[in-house]
């Protein structure tokens, strides 16, 4: 399997503080069936500093080095959304790519949805970027809305829901609105969002298997493995259900793809 979201480098964040604890993520990821994973440290959010690319880039390559070729380890990051976002994707500084390609995961508050967040999506896909939006299940707005994620979805956004959440380690809202939208095929990636080894683990295999009950192996198949080797690889996902326009939600993208088109 292959995790797209993962918090392994010391230090930078609100993953593991010390190196053993690093290794030590990165060892139960392994026995968990993790081949590869993206390092996604958080970057520009007030509470943690936001290090330059090659300091992330050094402790990638110390880490892959301290726990051999088990895991694969790539670079990418966590970017907490603004609407200057396409600005800032511009630059080339401080937001890493998944895996340096053209898919890029954000994230918004937990009790949240930004006013306008569909220009700066479209904008940045108008860009050549490809947004995943990093757990909308564990988001109190999208979990009461799902026609607001559906909206999303059409436009274009990709989602990634974390394995905890289907198994019920983020409460039973998350696990609700997780559990609703695999039936719906509102889900493209299955990631673990691993922060520790005890509070944030990187547990997928039970969420694989339930996946497997609730939908089949082959869409267990697609969230864990096909559509993140899709984002590691950089090319288009493997498999995107459609997801039906509403009248409303039909003629609201309508207008945005007017209105940038000109």
């Amino acid at each position: 399997m292959i995790d797209i979201h993962h918090h392994c480098l010391p230090g930078v964040d609100d993953g593991p503080r010390q190196w053993s604890e690093a290794v030590e993520l990165c060892q139960m990821s392994a026995e968990e069936g993790i081949e590869t994973i993206i390092a996604t440290p958080h970057v520009l959010r007030g509470r943690w500093r936001t290090p330059p690319r090659a300091e992330l880039e050094a402790k990638l390559a110390d880490l892959q080095s301290r726990i051999g070729d088990t895991p694969h380890l790539v670079l990418g990051s966590e970017y907490f959304f603004a609407h200057d976002m396409t600005e800032v994707l511009r630059s080339g500084d401080p937001i890493v790519p998944l895996a340096s390609g053209h898919y890029v995961l954000v994230e918004l508050a937990s009790h949240a949805v930004p006013p306008m967040l569909e220009q700066p999506f479209y904008r940045a896909q108008l860009e050549g970027w490809s947004i995943v939006l990093a757990h909308p299940e564990r988001n109190q707005v999208l979990q009461s809305k799902p026609e607001l994620l559906a909206s999303l979805i059409r436009l274009g956004v990709k989602t990634q829901v974390t394995a905890g959440s289907i198994t019920g380690a983020f409460g039973p809202e998350a696990e609700r609105a997780a559990l609703d939208w695999l039936r719906r095929g509102y889900v493209h990636i299955v990631a673990t969002d691993a922060h520790s080894v005890t509070k944030r683990p990187p547990r997928v295999r039970e969420a694989r298997a339930r996946v497997a009950e609730l939908c089949g192996e082959d869409v267990a198949t697609a969230l864990f493995v096909d559509n993140p080797r899709a984002v590691l690889t950089d090319v288009r996902l493997a498999w995107e259900p459609d997801v039906p326009y509403s009248t409303e939600s039909a003629g609201f993208i309508s207008r945005l793809k007017r209105l940038f088109s000109k």
